[in-house]
């Protein structure tokens, strides 16, 4: 079973965990941020590396259902820019 990590099924498990449990999506200087994650997870927190910029983007479970995913645009200036979505 060692050899499918070697075709490409890493990348593929990082991109499902990444787009479809975090809801992580860019587009351009977009990114979006539509969680599906279990109601039990109270947050979490990824590190998003955009050309010499880092993002620390924590999102925090709110009890309130929203239909509007959160946006960031993202700008490559050499800061470490931290981030809370609720």
């Amino acid at each position: 079973g060692g050899w499918t990590w070697y075709t490409g099924s890493a990348s593929w498990a990082y991109k499902t965990g990444s787009e479809n449990i975090l809801g992580i999506r860019k587009e351009g200087d977009t990114l979006t941020i539509e969680p599906h994650v279990p109601t039990d997870w109270p947050s979490f927190t990824i590190r998003y590396r955009f050309g010499s910029s880092l993002y620390i983007i924590t999102y925090q479970h709110n009890d309130q259902p929203t239909d509007t995913p959160a946006t960031i645009t993202l700008t490559d200036d050499g800061q470490t820019h931290e981030v809370l979505i609720h």
